[in-house]
């Protein structure tokens, strides 16, 4: 599949927000993790968003010409298109038109193993079909002037949506049965300490995974290469404690995935501390972790319960040329370590943080007993 990236901005946002080409390297990262073939990035520049179209005939114009010249089979947008914008722009471009949510559901599609992790991409696939088959309802009923006649098109989507509806109730009661036996699990390991990763896609959580528990877990150098939580159990000097891994957070995550995958992410909620994984040779770490911070502030301000202590690690040290961004990160997170999982550089600083919260924990349970 050959692709164009797009993402679109409006006129000062450049300026004010740093982060425009970075996010459409992100979506970069996403295609070239299906394994696509990535022909040209565009950024556009608009006045105002286009109701019906998203951008302007000027801007149509210009990226149906570019498709045809570089032979690409889509057009992929970072921005979050409607269905009539979609539809619209189809039509227009005459190229499948597709948007960051759909490339990061087929990612998802592949690298689901587990059962809950293909119910919940199933169950995110079709929250995302079901308001789009409704506004392409609503597209081509004005394209006809609005006569107010249902066609047999018309008629085959609303079984659909039914399907859909359908279907959908009957995978959230399969998720929360496996949501239930899951909380029996966790309930079976209350009296163990249990240290969580968290952080945003590709920062390294399955190698240090993999380094300290030796939990074969898939490392790749891919977005979203691990979709599903695991568990393994660690001794360090002695104290025994468990070690999650979990999916990692990417930035606009669209409601549907994080609604889907709330389920897997609540492990954290059972957590004692917060590994907190920084690929700190990204150029704007600070903004990756505000990110990761929002969902997992989320998922505890639901319960109305207190984000348990989190560390951060600060990974991929053997990558920074200026030390002086390690000295940032450690004057303002303080509660922070510098490590290389590749290298095994400074795990000892891990392994001391896991050795002493764990016997904090088992030493104020044997006092309070």
């Amino acid at each position: 599949m050959r692709v164009i990236t797009v993402i679109v901005y409006k006129g000062i946002d450049k300026f004010a927000n740093p982060y425009v080409g970075d996010r459409l390297d992100e979506l970069n990262s996403l295609v070239k993790t299906l394994g696509w073939e990535l022909v040209d990035s565009m950024e556009i520049k608009v006045r105002e968003i286009v109701p019906g179209t998203y951008i302007p005939e000027g801007k149509i114009d210009e990226l149906k010409e570019k498709s045809f010249l570089l032979g690409a089979d889509a057009i992929i947008f970072y921005n979050d298109l409607s269905s009539r914008q979609i539809y619209n722009l189809s039509n227009r471009i005459d190229k499948k038109i597709l948007t960051k949510v759909d490339i990061i559901l087929m990612i998802f599609k592949d690298h689901a193993v587990s059962l809950e992790a293909k119910l919940q991409v199933e169950l995110a696939s079709l929250e995302v079909e079901l308001p789009r088959l409704s506004g392409i309802g609503k597209a081509m009923e004005q394209i006809r002037g609005g006569i107010g006649l249902r066609g047999p098109g018309e008629r085959e989507t609303e079984i659909k949506k039914r399907h859909i509806k359908e279907r959908i109730r009957t995978l959230k009661r399969k998720i929360e049965e496996i949501k239930k036996n899951r909380r029996l699990q966790l309930k079976e390991r209350k009296n163990v300490f249990n240290a969580c990763l968290v952080g945003y896609t590709n920062s390294g959580k399955s190698t240090i995974m993999n380094l300290l528990t030796k939990a074969n877990v898939v490392e790749e150098d891919k977005l979203f290469s691990t979709l599903d939580t695991k568990t393994k159990r660690l001794f360090i000097n002695g104290v025994f404690l468990t070690l999650t891994d979990t999916v990692g957070f990417i930035e606009d995550l669209p409601p549907q995935l994080i609604e889907s995958f709330y389920s897997t992410l609540e492990v954290v909620k059972n957590a004692n501390i917060l590994l907190h994984v920084v690929d700190i040779s990204y150029k704007f770490p600070e903004k990756r972790i505000e990110v990761v911070n929002e969902i997992i502030e989320d998922i505890f301000r639901r319960d109305n319960t207190e984000v348990p202590p989190m560390y951060y690690i600060f990974n991929k040290i053997d990558k920074i040329e200026d030390i002086s961004v390690i000295n940032r990160m450690a004057e303002k997170y303080f509660n922070g370590i510098c490590i290389s999982a590749k290298y095994s550089i400074s795990v000892g600083k891990l392994h001391e943080i896991l050795y002493d919260k764990a016997k904090e924990y088992y030493d104020k349970k044997s006092t309070l007993s």
